[in-house]
């Protein structure tokens, strides 16, 4: 009996297959376990949570373990197998998934037992843990190139007005393709943007924020939104449509997907004569709080605009600014700094450190 398997289904994990002995007692509380589980999950984190529990699972039935006996031991020999292909950051989120899904049908799991914690440091200490890639930020002097560089096709006018927002709201793309119509109002000084829900909003709370209009015409927020909504009209729904190959709007698709923001990124970003690669949807949320930054905008306010939770995840953001400002070896390399005693008398400029011979 205590080797038999039962089946229970989840929408987090997909088919889990319990030990037998404890099916009886978790089955209606796994299923319904389950479900309150995979809604609180955003739709990315459930698709990256199944695909590491397939890993695992697979894995697992190579070498003929359960995969859900809770044992550290197997875990850490997992991830000490995965780590030949996989970052740290992603040996995390196995490790997530894996203690989720054991949680999920009441098999206990420590994360934080020794012997996983110290495989997971001793791979850390081998191979480094690689900083968090960031795209590239659009910076306002490529945010004009993108922008004038797109064609005056209906998809061009959408694509300019959702770059325009997207920027000057600091959104994430899954925000951009969720708005709606009803989400966009104009006010004196440019836009304000309702957002229902979000990455740090699961729970649909709301936030509403502002975007200030532009005075340079070709990237006015506003003057953006007015020419695209003139072409999609005031109907309720998604704010942004998708288009078909030639440029012409296609409303009977709906909405467009998360990737579509990457994919229209990108193409102006090739238009206008950049690298597409090192552009991605976040590079128009990374470049707003980069520029801010660079104008000495306070982290909280830049927050304020990219709804950060956490300081630290938004100073990623701002690291160009940052490396640069109040930097000591501008002191110190910068010939045209000129220095004074201390009666304000002005002495010789600055010159470049002097080399010496001396080893």
């Amino acid at each position: 009996m205590g080797n038999e398997l039962t089946v229970v289904e989840t929408a987090l994990f997909g088919t889990l297959e319990v030990p037998g002995d404890r099916a009886d007692a978790i089955r209606d509380l796994a299923a319904r376990a389950a479900a309150y589980a995979s809604r609180a999950r955003a739709a990315n984190t459930v698709a990256t949570y199944r695909s590491a529990w397939g890993a695992f699972t697979a894995w697992c039935r190579a070498l003929g373990f359960p995969p859900l006996a809770g044992d550290p031991q197997v875990i850490g020999m997992y991830l000490a197998k995965a780590a030949e292909r996989l970052s740290v950051a992603t040996l995390e989120v196995h490790l997530g998934a894996i203690v989720a899904a054991h949680r999920t049908v009441g098999v206990p799991v420590d994360r934080q037992h020794y012997f996983i914690r110290s495989v997971l440091e001793g791979i850390a200490r081998t191979k480094g843990r690689r900083p968090t890639r960031v795209a590239a930020p659009i910076l306002p002097e490529i945010l004009v190139r993108l922008v004038t560089g797109l064609p005056d096709t209906p998809k061009g006018v959408r694509d300019r007005a959702l770059i325009l927002l997207g920027f000057g709201g600091a959104l994430r793309r899954s925000e951009l393709v969720a708005l709606d119509r009803a989400d966009l109002a104009f006010r004196d000084r440019g836009v304000t943007v309702t957002i229902r829900r979000s990455k740090t909003d699961q729970q649909g709370i709301g936030e509403e924020l502002a975007v200030y209009g532009s005075p340079q015409p070709a990237i006015d927020v506003v003057a953006a939104l007015t020419a695209w909504l003139a072409l999609r009209g005031e109907a309720p729904g998604p704010l942004f449509l998708q288009a078909d190959g030639g440029g012409a709007l296609r409303p009977d698709r709906g909405r467009l997907a998360g990737q579509a923001v990457a994919r229209i990124v990108k193409a102006a970003a090739a238009r206008a004569g950049y690298d597409p690669a090192k552009f991605a949807g976040h590079s128009l949320r990374a470049g707003l709080a980069t520029a801010a930054a660079d104008r000495d905008a306070q982290l909280h306010d830049i927050m304020r605009q990219t709804r950060h939770k956490s300081a630290d995840v938004a100073r990623r953001y701002i690291r160009d600014a940052d490396l640069w400002k109040r930097n000591v070896s501008e002191l110190v390399f910068t010939p045209e700094r000129v220095k004074t005693d201390v009666g304000g008398e002005r002495l010789a400029a600055a010159s470049p450190m002097p080399l010496s011979s001396d080893p």
